[in-house]
C-alpha cells in the first residue's frame, strides 16, 4: 500500500522537537515540523508525471511520460527505472506499491477502449483476468500481503468493486449499493474504504461499517491504513482535513482542507485551502498524528502536491508551475532538522 518507523531517521535534535510537541496541543508552540524536498532525476526522455507508490525503502513508483509514452517508472537508489508498460497497450497508469515492491496499476488499449488491472513485479507485468460480465477495471489499490482493489463497470450502466486474492483465483465482486458505491482504498487486512452517499463505509468479509461525521453535519474518508481513515469533514461551512482513528467521530487536523494518504504510524499526507485558485485544489501540507507540519515548496515550483505518505517518514508527489492534471517533476519531502 500507500516497514520501518520514519522517527528512526530523525536526528536525536529532531526527535526531542516532535516528543515535545505531540505532548502539546496542536499550534501550542507555533512550531511546524519541517518536511524539506528532493526533486528525483527524470529519465532520458521523460516528462510530467505523478508519483503514486512506495516500497517504504525509499524507493518511488509513479506514471510518467517518456518519450511521449505514458508509463510506469520506478526510482531505485534514487535513479529513475523505466518499467514500461504491458505489450499490446498503448498507455499504463501505475496507482499504488506495497512493501514488496510489488506495483498495481490500470494498462489501456486506446484502439479498443479496453483496460486491464496490471501487477508489476520483479519478473514483469502480470495482467488481472476480468470477471465475466465486467469491463474496463481500473486499478485502486495493494496492500501489504498482495490483494489488489479495482473497480469496474458493465452495461447499465453499474458499477462493481474487484477485490482480487493475494493468493490468486477470480476476485470477489461487490456490487455498488447504497454502502458499497465508489471504493477508495484498501487495508492491510482487507478492509475496503467505499464512498457511501453523503459519507463513507468500511467493508471486511461482507460486514459494513459506517464512518460518523459527528462532531460534524458530514464527512468523507479518502484513505485507510492500520485501521485509521483520514479525508474531510465540513466543518464552520467549511471543507477540513480529518481522521478517524475508530469509526465512531472525526477529530480535524489543523490548517488542512483535505487529508489524501496515510501511513502506518499515522504520518498524514494532505491539502493546504487555496479559495484564490478555483483550478488548484491547494499545496500540500502534513501532519503526525494531529500534529501539523510544514511541506515547503521545490526550488521554484509555485504549486506542489504530496499523494503520498511512506512508511520510512517520506512524503512523494510532483511540482509544477502549470495545471494540476498534467502533473509534474517527481519530488519527495523527507522530516529533516
Amino acid at each position: 500500500m500507500r516497514s520501518k518507523s520514519w522517527a528512526r531517521a530523525l536526528a536525536p535534535a529532531v526527535a526531542v522537537l516532535a516528543a515535545v510537541t505531540l505532548a502539546q496541543p496542536a499550534g501550542a508552540l507555533g512550531i511546524r515540523l519541517p518536511w524539506r524536498p528532493t526533486v528525483l532525476p527524470l529519465p532520458a526522455g521523460g516528462g510530467n508525471g505523478f508519483l503514486t507508490g512506495s516500497n517504504g525503502k525509499g524507493e518511488y513508483t509513479g506514471t510518467f511520460a517518456v518519450n511521449g509514452v505514458q508509463q510506469v517508472v520506478s526510482w531505485r537508489n534514487g535513479q529513475p527505472v523505466v518499467r514500461g508498460l504491458p505489450s499490446g497497450y498503448e498507455r499504463a497508469d501505475a496507482v499504488d506499491e506495497n512493501a514488496s515492491g510489488v506495483v498495481v496499476g490500470t494498462a489501456h488499449d486506446d484502439e479498443t477502449q479496453n483496460s486491464s488491472v496490471f501487477v508489476l513485479d520483479p519478473t514483469g507485468f502480470h495482467l488481472k483476468e476480468n470477471p465475466a460480465g465486467w469491463e474496463h477495471p481500473y486499478g485502486v489499490a495493494i496492500n501489504a500481503r498482495g490483494d489488489v482493489l479495482a473497480r469496474a463497470v458493465r452495461t447499465g450502466p453499474y458499477f462493481a468493486t474487484l477485490l482480487w486474492p493475494a493468493g490468486g483465483g477470480a476476485p470477489t465482486v461487490i456490487p455498488s449499493g447504497n454502502d458499497t458505491y465508489y471504493a477508495r482504498d484498501l487495508d492491510d487486512d482487507g478492509t475496503i474504504l467505499f464512498d457511501s452517499g453523503p459519507g463513507s463505509t468500511l467493508w471486511k468479509n461482507g460486514v459494513i461499517r459506517r464512518l460518523s461525521p459527528s462532531p460534524a453535519v458530514s464527512a468523507q474518508g479518502l484513505a485507510i491504513r492500520n485501521g485509521v481513515v483520514v479525508g474531510q469533514r465540513f466543518w464552520g461551512g467549511a471543507e477540513q482535513a480529518a481522521r478517524w482513528s475508530t469509526p465512531d467521530s472525526t477529530v480535524g487536523l489543523e490548517g488542512g482542507a483535505s487529508a489524501i494518504s496515510v501511513n502506518q504510524v499515522g504520518l498524514t499526507a494532505g491539502l493546504l485551502p487555496n479559495p484564490s485558485n478555483a483550478s488548484w485544489p491547494g499545496n500540500a501540507t502534513a501532519w503526525r498524528g494531529t500534529v501539523a507540519g510544514a511541506v515547503q515548496r521545490p526550488g521554484t515550483y509555485t504549486q506542489f502536491q504530496a499523494s503520498l505518505a511512506a512508511d520510512d517518514g517520506s512524503l512523494a508527489g510532483f511540482a509544477t508551475n502549470g495545471s494540476e492534471s498534467d502533473g509534474g517533476v517527481p519530488v519527495v519531502w523527507h522530516l529533516t532538522p
